[in-house]
């Protein structure tokens, strides 16, 4: 849900070019900075120590006979193109007043990188979240500024959301030469991730060392690349802030299987007056952004996922890197679910864990949360050979105490862009995304979050589990609420 702020190149080639310092860039001191990628060359914008590149595009437009295809490659272009500029938002439901140009034309990455550092560095890849309905790759608390300061090259991402990012169809799927439809937005992610792989090292990035991180729907992601074959080899850590789809109901929609997504897009149509493909197509853009109609990945679907996401990682088949996890203290400020049904099997349960609260779907999406997050970390550790770490962030914003540490509180601190959201914040804030971020960028860095100054911060085992909790004091502790999360285990277990 949306958060309250709103095989490519080879080793041997690679490190050819990292040797080489790839193409170099042009521009010293606060000068325009020019760099040459595979497409052309670009012209940036370098200020406050960083040089960044907006609105590149990784993939060609999803409009016209390209809507509900995998994505093509972008095309390349002549002369110095203008990279200064943010690009369109993906096509979703928007409120009036909300007037950024939004396009089909939209995909799209954004890079961040220090002026005054030579490479190879890691690489941090942002996939946003927004329930798979809104968001992009532009928002105020996802400038890499910061990040970029501390010696990563930053990117962000623009996927297709809503219908025109997920909705399956019988039509599709007939046409697509992999027989499956849906996940498009999943697609996009990958081909992302191969134009990084392609073209980073040219700003000082190393492909060879690619962390993927997200948040709510954009950590879901995170969990569907690391269980998908089609992402192999393309990222090198994982990290995913609160949500995954580990959810035993399948996400906020809860379809797993190819012919529900079918018949849930073929109805969708029916109620936009179309019901082909070419019909769909022949709509125009505006027909799939006036209201809000929930559409999620869907496992199983053959191509992108082979089958569930908790399954893959289970059998041990998920792609086996470092996986750095975690929820809120309190994500059902914000996000609410009835995840946790009461039933006459499991009443009695039921109240021991939730009848003291006043709130009980708030406290019950907030474990349901955790335990998504628990589950990931757990089969990690239980079938991989890459560690994984679990964190349990646990600070408020000073101006909204009521909330706790709501779902997605926590990325102005990882970003280290507190000034972005107007909070009298404290000096145990600033405290605190100093170290989330050198927990973040030290993972990144060597697929570890440990590093000098800092609290030792176990890798899970789920024998002797142990979380980190981020607060300004932050601790080692056990897991949070390990009542309710026994009780979940069991709950999900018989629902899966």
């Amino acid at each position: 849900m949306t958060s309250l702020t709103n095989k490519g190149l080879r080793r041997v080639m690679l490190t050819a070019l990292l040797l080489a310092g790839a193409t170099p860039l042009a521009a010293q001191g606060n000068a325009a900075p020019q760099v040459e990628i595979g497409q052309g060359a670009l012209r940036g914008v370098q200020e406050d120590g960083v040089r960044k590149f907006l609105n590149i595009p990784f993939g060609a437009s999803t409009a016209g006979e390209r809507r509900w295809k995998a994505p093509a490659p972008a095309s390349g272009w002549s002369g110095v193109r203008d990279a200064t500029q943010f690009g369109p938002i993906c096509p979703q439901w928007r409120p009036p007043v909300d007037q950024r140009p939004m396009s089909e034309d939209c995909l799209s990455v954004n890079v961040w990188m220090p002026a005054d550092r030579k490479g190879p560095l890691p690489v941090m890849v942002w996939i946003y979240g927004g329930g798979f309905l809104g968001g992009s790759n532009r928002e105020p608390a996802y400038d890499g500024t910061a990040l970029a300061k501390m010696g990563v090259v930053l990117v962000t991402l623009n996927y297709r959301i809503g219908p025109l990012g997920f909705m399956a169809h019988p039509g599709l799927t007939a046409e697509a030469p992999y027989k499956a439809s849906g996940n498009y937005g999943i697609l996009d992610q990958i081909e992302g991730l191969k134009w990084v792989r392609d073209n980073i090292a040219a700003f000082g990035g190393d492909p060879g060392n690619v962390t993927v991180f997200g948040e709510s729907a954009g950590s879901t992601a995170i969990s569907i690349l690391q269980a998908s074959p089609l992402a192999k080899g393309l990222f090198h850590r994982a990290i995913g802030e609160s949500t995954s789809q580990f959810d035993p109901d399948g996400g906020l929609v809860g379809r797993k299987d190819m012919r529900e997504a079918e018949a849930y897009g073929a109805d969708y149509g029916k109620k936009l007056g179309a019901e082909t493909v070419a019909e769909l197509r022949a709509l125009p853009m505006d027909a799939f952004t006036k209201e809000l109609t929930f559409f999620w990945p869907t496992e199983r679907d053959g191509h992108v996922l082979p089958d569930i996401v908790y399954n893959i990682f289970a059998a041990g088949k998920q792609n086996d890197v470092p996986t750095l996890v975690g929820a809120n203290s309190m994500e059902g400020s914000t996000i609410r679910k009835d995840w946790v049904k009461r039933t006459d099997e499991n009443a009695a349960d039921y109240d021991r864990i939730y009848g003291g609260f006043e709130d009980q779907l708030r406290q019950s999406s907030t474990d349901a949360v955790q335990w998504q997050m628990r589950a990931w970390a757990k089969l990690q550790a239980q079938t991989g050979k890459a560690g994984a770490w679990l964190y349990w962030f646990d600070q408020p914003w000073p101006g909204k105490p009521e909330l706790g540490a709501f779902h997605g509180n926590e990325i102005v601190y990882v970003f280290r862009n507190l000034q972005v959201e107007d909070q009298p914040w404290q000096p145990e804030d600033h405290k605190l995304s100093e170290l989330v971020a050198n927990y973040w960028v030290n993972f990144a860095r060597n697929g570890n979050p440990n590093g000098p100054g800092l609290p030792e911060w176990p890798r899970y085992d789920d024998a002797d589990p142990k979380v980190m909790r981020l607060s300004p004091e932050p601790a080692v502790i056990g897991t949070p609420r390990a009542e309710a999360q026994a009780f979940l285990d069991d709950y999900f277990d018989k629902r899966r």
